[in-house]
C-alpha cells in the first residue's frame, strides 16, 4: 500500500488483557482520525499487538514520511523515559520518517489541562456526582516515579480550585496512598459525601479495583471517548514539533 498522505498518528497504549481497553482505544482512533483527518493507528506496548515498533515499520512501508506517536499515558514514568524510545529506536524506520512523540498528557499546555478538566467533571455528572458532594478522590493507575506522581498530586490541586472542594490523589497500583486510604484521610477531615474522579483512558483491573474499593460512593467512568479528552488527543496529535 503506498499514500499521498505524509503524517500519520500512532496512539500509543500500555496495553491491557481486558478485552474492553482494545475496544475504547479503537473507538479512540477513529475519533481522533475524524478529528485529525488524517491515518490514526493504534499501538500497546504489552498485552495487545500491533507493538509500537510494528505500527511504525508499517507507517513506513505504507509511504508516510512523519509519524506522531500520541502515548495514552498521563504522566512521565518508565514507559516514557525507556519503553517508547526503545520502541521507536527498534522500528529501524527512523532514517527515512520523521517520527515526533508527545508529552505525557499531564505535562501539555494549558489549553490540554483545560480540556482534561473538562472531561474529568463531565465523566464526574454523568456518575451523579453534583452538588452534593463534599470532596474528589482523583483515582489513577500509579507510577513508581514520584514525577509522576507529583503530576497526579498538581492535578488534585487544579481539580480542588475548580470544583471548591477537597480532592485527595489515590493510586490502584504502585504510589504512597490507596483509593481507601484517600477516602479515611477525607473522613478524618469531616467529609461524608465524596466521590471519584478517575485519571483513565478505558476500563480494566486497575478501575474495577477502585470501584470495588470505593462502595456506596460515585465513580466515574474511565474517560474513553468523551468529547473534551477526544479534543486533548487532537491537540496532542497535531503538535506535530519534535519533542526532545
Amino acid at each position: 500500500m503506498t499514500t499521498t498522505e505524509s503524517t500519520a498518528v500512532v496512539l500509543l497504549s500500555h496495553g491491557s488483557r481486558d478485552p474492553r481497553a482494545a475496544y475504547v482505544v479503537g473507538e479512540l482512533v477513529l475519533a481522533v482520525a475524524a478529528g485529525t483527518r488524517m491515518t490514526v493507528r493504534a499501538a500497546y506496548l504489552d498485552f495487545a499487538a500491533p507493538h509500537p515498533r510494528v505500527a511504525l515499520r508499517q507507517l513506513a512501508a505504507d509511504g508516510f514520511t512523519s509519524v506522531r506517536v500520541v502515548p495514552l499515558l498521563f504522566a512521565p514514568g518508565y514507559h516514557l523515559t525507556h519503553d517508547v524510545p526503545m520502541a521507536v529506536a527498534a522500528s529501524g524506520v527512523t532514517e527515512q520518517v520523521d517520527i515526533s512523540v508527545a508529552p505525557p498528557l499531564l505535562a501539555g499546555g494549558r489549553r490540554q489541562r483545560e480540556l482534561l478538566l473538562r472531561a474529568l467533571a463531565e465523566r464526574l455528572r454523568q456518575a451523579g456526582a453534583d452538588g452534593r458532594v463534599d470532596a474528589l478522590v482523583l483515582a489513577s493507575a500509579g507510577s513508581s516515579s514520584q514525577k509522576a506522581r507529583l503530576c497526579v498530586e498538581s492535578l488534585a490541586r487544579d481539580l480542588e480550585r475548580a470544583h471548591g472542594i477537597p480532592v485527595e490523589p489515590a493510586f490502584a497500583s504502585a504510589g504512597t496512598r490507596s483509593p481507601t486510604q484517600a477516602l479515611e484521610a477525607l473522613s478524618k477531615r469531616g467529609i461524608r459525601r465524596a466521590a471519584v474522579a478517575s485519571l483513565f483512558v478505558a476500563p480494566g483491573r486497575l478501575t474495577d479495583s477502585v470501584v470495588a474499593a470505593c462502595p456506596d460512593l460515585s465513580v466515574a467512568d474511565p474517560l474513553g471517548v468523551n468529547p473534551a479528552f477526544v479534543e486533548l488527543l487532537v491537540v496532542q496529535a497535531r503538535a506535530l514539533s519534535r519533542t526532545t
